[in-house]
């Protein structure tokens, strides 16, 4: 534990702003830091490996990738009504609907690639927030 004197925590007392500017900025950095935690290079790859040109990721792969699509779509529902104005109900819908299905093994291909659709409409709708 650190002991702060009392000059030092007046003088830290005084360095915050309460103006709507200063805080409008902080805000869209905290927002901005949340969309990069959801947004993580892993999905990017899970997305290529999906969604890529010469996709074609193994069975096992894909439950996997199905998991993690899954903790995103958590992630974007808590952060997508503070970043994208006006709020996208079609897209997110979408990308909820397809998180609750369990396919059967035999169409769980056509499944993340609907999935990964889905989570990229959602991740262009954020623009720059996304990277």
């Amino acid at each position: 534990m650190v002991a702060v004197t009392r000059e030092v925590a007046a003088e830290l007392t005084g360095r915050c702003s309460t103006d709507d500017a200063t805080l409008g900025v902080v805000l869209f950095s905290l927002r901005r830091s949340l969309a990069r935690e959801a947004i993580s290079e892993e999905l990017y790859d899970d997305l290529e490996a999906v969604l890529g040109e010469f996709s074609r990721p193994d069975p096992d792969e894909v439950g996997v990738i199905a998991d993690g699509f899954r903790k995103t779509t958590t992630k974007l529902v808590e952060i997508v009504p503070y970043l994208v104005k006006p709020y996208p109900i079609d897209e997110m819908r979408r990308v909820i609907d397809v998180s609750a299905e369990h396919p059967c093994p035999e169409h769980t291909q056509g499944h993340v690639v609907r999935f990964g659709l889905a989570i990229l409409s959602i991740l262009d709708l954020m623009g720059d927030d996304a990277s």
